[in-house]
């Protein structure tokens, strides 16, 4: 340590032991250099504590410099321990404070060159040490680091790979530091020179022919370190490394050809790298010339074609002119790549192509083509050469040959990439593209695979040309005698596609095709060819159908809609299958011009197309005022007629109420003022009508016809209807004039009157915030006082009333707020009960507003809120009827669901529930069972336990009541706290005497766990990948259910661990259960309406699982379904007016139907004719003696045919397979339910247990006994039932 002299307190040092972190890293290691490393390590801290000196890198530091210096001048130091100090120097060097080495820099220089000269093989560590060395350098002066990189070039080509490998990182970390310095030019030619240098040697050298040339492996390693070192190099260097890169290529050697492609690919992608663009692309012209070589792997093919992606984009960015000019000659190549039949290689050619066409190809290129075909178009024969982007159009073009018909799907790829970068300049470049597109249009489905592709392909053409130029290119030929040879199948395209069109086209183009359809289908109408002139009415609606397309986002609305407007009003009136078209036609322009001024459309979204961004982008705020200007002045028409239509119809109303109230919304309020007050009156009139009505009803004793009454009420609510409609454009005088109508509706006997009054009183308090604020109170107290009158119909359109009141009083005062709360509180409570399905959910979802807008902090609730309202709900329990009480343990159900803090707050209502089970009453049983399976559900296993006693206890001890058939249920919800708490958690709880549950459940579940052991993977996959996908839910039928059976299986796998959906999603909380039996049908009828559909439909088919999707489609039996029957040959009979006639009987014009022949006598007694009655097929069945079920083909399998006259078995026939017993298969073995499963196998195994007792029999005797035995169980059966 003499020889190093430091001041170690002046510096900032790493005081952690370094000792103790390289033996944490090698101690373990089995490598014999590891193992040297930690033993001299190890005696050097040894020493240094023996010598009191401090364990700190620098101590190592220089401990390690100093036995370096000692034992190198000495030439029989063993190696293993230099090259142990080399590693320990290398990995404290970063360690120690650059200070201290650039003082000793030169010290260690020396020191290290020693150490390489005298000691060979030479240390990976050591280079190591010499990089850390050039990094450390004080100057750029080039004499400074000469030796050191000189060091590390020596090793570049060394025989030892791991030294070859350090020294190609380290040279890649010096250049890295010389970047911007004067040291990187003489850097870089020490490698270039050395390239040289074994470049002579191999291409000098005269080696044997069973010998390699000396210096190609040294080249090869040279080229390894060049996919490292190539693109931090100066320029000069890089382009001199490129020209003899190209030379080398020409020799076609596969491990030379792939190390040049590395190494140009890093340069490539290398945004920082300095080269010159010539060189370059002369480079990969080369490699494009050889990248169709058949001769190549596909390996080979696969990286080139992707290195020509990245070679020319680098080409384009540093020079584009040059670039443009070989442009063609690159896409011819990987167009060769994309004929190739290696799958890698296409798409690696396709994401090429595509990736070229959006960098390379720019708007200066597309005009120089352009303007070259329209100056060439007014001459009669072409003089100029083509353009570089008219020469890549014909490549595109070319992809639509039948070489490439294997890979049209990714041909249509590049085509649509191109249509979209050409946009509108896509009708004089790809006119050609486009013809040919249509031509493979009407290829045969077997000769294109591809048609869905093609279509999107086409859609593509369509949005950059415009309808209006592609029609021009493609007609659609609709004056054509015969159809088949029109473009029909264009007009579905046209309808996806169009975005940004002419209205102007629409009306001047389709509508006269309209016309000219109109006239050939009343013409062919009056020849008495009532089929094609059906199919002309069809092409008329179809043409029509493409008015929402041209009105999404048209370029002229502002000049062309106004034009439109008599031709759209006529329709209207006198079409009425067109009124959904126009009326969403309309509210689309409303609605998109109202969004682009009012800025609430995303521009940028993420659901938005090209296309449509396109579109979107030519709409600013003053163009979308201009249109709804235009708009607004033809709003007086179109409300006139849509108001008289609606009053006429009341198909469409919907779309006919929403279409008004958009046009309303942009119509001067004067005009929809009168519209309104014409309405109030009309609704005046037929009220005072019905009113009168109802008075002469009463004074007269006689039964009288209500229809007049009935038909009055639909007029009044169809005003009503279009009186909110009107609501956008209504001020607070007309809409104070709307709620004094509405007051007495609301009283109003009738329930259609009644539901509609709380339906218009709800939009106005949803859309009018100020009318709500000033009149709260009366609204309050209108509500309590027309609670007595409310039909059962109204109950959810005045829940929606509710929540907009409470909603606005939750920014009352706390005291108020709770006021109002509970004073409509227990008719939302009464509301769970509703039959309405509608009703109760939304009473539940009203529930769980009230909570989040009482305790979410972000609307300014609390904590304390919540918990109040919570309380409040509670106080239902308390109730006098059970009515009442049940509704109230569903609602704290529904909200401990909901808000998990509720949850332990639950748990003090446990002693209530169980007392609520003694009192005997199904309906409070149900709803309190449901409330502890919310709790088991929703609680976490750790807040389970604490009550778990109490709960296994109450529900033991009431489970003894033999009134209540509850006991599947008790049972769910001890399986349910198995599997949370754990069997011997509960079995500690569990009394004595019912232990043998417990062991049930044990059993049961130890039996399902075998089974799902020993089940094939298809069975897994049915029973597991479906069902735990799926999100939990609220479903308070399935929650509250009275049955238990349904439950057994996934008890709480829709109850734990899922995402809550609440407000308008409830809609979704049904979910329909596929476990329905016929055992459970019977009582499905006295439940809830939807409780029969939970059990008649299936589960969701889970489609990403492949065996229970073949599973499903095997199990529906479907394929009967596209068998063609016997006599369906025949041309359908049609009357005049286009109606097919259906002959019954076989009888009528048509021909004669076909027989059934049969070789066997007997079989013809049992297949069912076409064309024969019932009758004849019952006195078939009646003479053969016994009914034999038949398939849907007609006919089932006898064994006739192997009788024997002579003898009581079967006989082998002649050509016939050898005689077998038929048993047909059961669709139950492929259901999910096990017991459907365990049926089927029963009957499988009955066939095994029959065989000896059939033995010696016909298969036609066998079958017939086995039917008598049949009768007669189903015999026995019926006379027990009948008992």
């Amino acid at each position: 340590m003499a020889t190093i002299d430091m001041e170690v307190s002046q510096f900032q040092v790493d005081e952690t032991d370094f000792c103790d972190s390289v033996l944490s890293r090698f101690s373990n290691s089995i490598q014999e250099e590891h193992q040297h490393l930690c033993t001299v390590l190890g005696a050097m801290s040894q020493e240094l504590k023996e010598q009191n000196l401090p364990t700190t890198p620098i101590t190592y530091f220089c401990t390690t410099c100093s036995s370096i210096d000692r034992l190198s001048s000495d030439p029989e130091s063993p190696t293993h321990i230099i090259d142990s100090l080399l590693t320990i120097l290398s990995m404290v060097l970063p360690r120690i404070s650059p200070v201290i080495l650039k003082k000793k820099r030169e010290y260690l220089s020396e020191l290290v060159v020693r150490v390489f000269r005298s000691k060979s093989p030479p240390a990976a560590s050591g280079l190591k040490c010499i990089s850390h060395l050039l990094m450390i350098r004080e100057s750029d002066n080039w004499s400074d680091v000469s030796q050191l990189y000189g060091l590390l070039l020596s090793f570049m080509t060394d025989p030892h790979s791991k030294v070859r490998r350090q020294s190609h990182v380290c040279i890649h970390d010096a250049l890295q530091t010389f970047q911007g310095s004067s040291a990187l030019a003489p850097a870089s030619e020490g490698i270039v020179n050395t390239f040289e240098r074994y470049l002579l040697l191999a291409g000098g050298s005269s080696a044997a022919a069973s010998e390699s040339p000396k210096g190609a492996q040294e080249v090869l390693y040279i080229l390894d370190a060049l996919k490292e070192c190539l693109p931090l190099m100066s320029m000069k260097s890089i382009t001199t490394v490129l020209k003899y890169l190209k030379t080398l290529l020409e020799l076609h050697q596969p491990l030379v050809s792939r190390r040049i492609m590395d190494s140009l690919n890093v340069l490539c992608l290398d945004p920082t790298s300095e080269v010159s663009p010539e060189v370059l692309l002369e480079l990969l012209c080369s490699l494009a010339l050889s990248v169709s070589g058949n001769e190549r792997i596909v390996d080979d093919i696969t990286f080139t074609t992707r290195l020509l992606d990245v070679g020319m984009r680098k080409v384009h960015s540093l020079d584009r002119k040059i670039c443009i000019v070989k442009l063609p000659a690159i896409f011819n190549a990987l167009g060769d790549v994309l004929a190739c039949e290696h799958e890698e290689a296409l798409h690696a050619a396709t994401e090429a192509l595509k990736s070229l066409i959006h960098a390379c190809i720019d708007l200066n290129l597309i005009k120089q083509g352009v303007n070259q075909i329209m100056t060439n178009a007014d001459m009669e024969t072409r003089r100029s050469r083509p353009t570089i982007i008219e020469k890549l159009c014909a490549t595109i073009e070319s992809l639509l040959d039948y070489r490439f018909s294997t890979v049209w799907d990714m041909s249509f790829q590049v085509i649509s990439t191109m249509f979209n970068k050409l946009g509108e300049n896509s009708s004089y470049l790809l006119m050609g593209t486009v013809k040919g597109l249509a031509d493979l249009q009407k290829l045969p489905d077997e000769d294109l695979i591809y048609r869905k592709q093609l279509h999107e392909c086409i859609g593509s053409a369509l949005v950059a040309m415009g309808p209006e130029i592609f029609l021009s290119i493609v007609p659609l030929k609709l004056e054509v005698e015969d159809l088949s040879e029109a473009n029909v199948w264009i007009l579905p395209i046209l309808k996806q596609y169009t975005v940004g069109a002419h209205l102007s086209f629409f009306r001047e183009s389709i509508l006269n095709m309209v016309q000219l359809m109109k006239q050939k289908s009343r013409m062919l109408y009056l020849e008495g060819r009532i089929v094609s002139s059906r199919s002309y009415d069809a092409l008329v609606y179809s043409l029509w159908s493409l008015l929402p397309s041209f009105c999404n986002y048209p370029l002229d609305t502002a000049e062309s809609f106004k034009d439109m407007e008599k031709a759209l009003c006529t329709a209207l009136r006198e079409e009425a299958n067109l009124c959904g078209i126009i009326c969403s036609s309309l509210q689309i322009l409303i609605q998109q011009n109202k969004g682009i001024l009012e800025q609430n459309i995303d521009l940028n979204g993420s659901d938005n197309s090209i296309s449509r961004q396109r579109a979107m982008a030519r709409y600013t705020p003053q163009v979308a005022g201009d249109n709804l200007t235009v708009l607004k002045s033809s709003a007086r028409e179109f409300l006139s007629v849509l108001s008289g239509k609606f009053l006429k119809s009341a198909q469409d109303g919907g779309c006919l109420q929403s279409t008004i109230h958009e046009l309303a919304s942009v119509a001067d309020k004067e005009i929809v003022t009168r519209f309104f007050r014409n309405t109030m009156q009309k609704l005046l009139k037929v009220t005072q009508e019905a009113g009168n009505a109802e008075t002469s009803r009463n004074s007269n004793t006689m039964e009288l016809d209500n229809s007049s009454n009935g038909s009055l009420a639909v007029v009044r609510s169809q005003l009503f209807d279009l009186a909110v409609s009107l609501l956008p454009g209504l001020d607070a005088k007309e809409i104070d004039l709307l709620f004094v109508a509405i007051k007495p509706a609301l009283r109003d006997d009738e329930g259609l009157i009644q539901k509609k009054a709380y339906k218009v009183l709800s939009i106005i308090l949803r859309n009018c915030d100020t009318f709500l604020s000033a009149r709260f109170e009366e609204l309050l107290k209108l509500m309590i006082e027309v609670l007595p009158s409310c039909h059962f119909s109204a109950k959810h359109h005045r829940l929606e009333c509710l929540y907009s009141l409470i909603v606005h009083a939750s920014k009352c005062e706390s005291e108020k707020r709770c006021d109002i709360i509970s004073s409509f509180l227990t008719e939302i409570i009464l509301a769970l009960k509703e039959a309405n399905k509608k009703t109760r959910n939304r009473a539940y979802d009203m529930l769980v507003q009230i909570g989040h807008a009482c305790g979410d902090e972000e609307k300014g609730g609390k904590k304390e809120n919540l918990h109040q309202f919570f309380n409040m709900v509670a106080a239902g329990l308390a109730g006098e009827t059970p009515h009442m009480i049940s509704a109230a343990v569903k609602g704290l159900a529904r909200l401990a669901y909901e808000f998990s803090d509720l949850v332990s707050t639950t748990y003090n209502l446990l002693p209530s529930t169980f007392l609520l089970l003694k009192r005997k009453n199904r309906e409070i049983a149900k709803a309190n069972l449901g409330l502890l399976k919310v709790l088991v559900a929703k609680s976490q296993t750790e807040g389970l336990q604490m009550h778990l006693r109490s709960m296994v206890e109450g529900l033991l001890n009431w489970q003894d009541s033999t009134k209540n058939q509850f006991k599947a249920k008790v049972k769910l919800l001890l399986e349910m706290l198995v599997k949370k708490c754990g069997m011997d958690a509960v079995k500690a709880v569990m009394p004595e005497e019912h232990m043998k549950l417990l062991t049930n459940i044990r059993k049961i579940k130890e039996r399902k766990e075998r089974n799902l052991a020993a089940n094939s993977e298809e069975s897994r996959s049915q029973q597991s990948k479906a069902t735990t996908s799926r999100l939990s839910r609220w479903n308070h039928t399935k929650i509250f259910s009275s049955f238990g059976a349904e439950d057994s299986e996934d008890s709480d796998a829709e109850y734990t661990d899922g995402k809550t959906l609440s407000g308008q999603q409830s809609k979704a909380t049904l979910h329909f259960n596929s476990k329905a039996s016929s055992s459970r049908m019977h009582k499905a009828a006295k439940s809830l309406p939807e409780d029969l559909f939970d059990q008649l439909e299936d589960e969701p088919l889970d489609l990403l699982d492949q065996h229970k999707t073949r599973s499903a489609l095997r199990s529906t039996g479907g394929g009967h379904h596209l068998k063609r029957k016997h006599g369906l040959e025949d041309e359908p009979e049609i009357d005049s007016e286009g109606r097919l006639i259906i002959r019954e009987g076989g009888g009528g014009g048509g021909k004669p139907r076909r027989e059934v022949s049969s070789s066997n006598p007997e079989s013809e007694d049992v297949r069912s004719q076409a064309g024969s009655s019932h009758k004849s097929i019952n006195s078939s069945i009646e003479k053969n003696g016994k009914r034999r079920k038949t398939s849907d083909s007609g006919w089932a399998y006898t064994g006739g045919e192997y009788a024997s006259k002579k003898a009581a078995g079967d006989v082998k026939r002649k050509d016939k397979l050898e005689p077998y017993a038929y048993w047909p298969l059961d669709r139950k073995m492929m259901s999910r339910r096990p017991e459907h499963r365990a049926a089927a196998r029963k009957g499988m195994a009955s066939v095994v247990r029959l065989t000896k007792k059939l033995e010696g029999k016909s298969v036609s005797s066998a079958l017939s006994s086995k039917a008598l035995r049949f009768k007669r169980v189903q015999k026995k059966s019926s006379k027990k039932k009948s008992k």
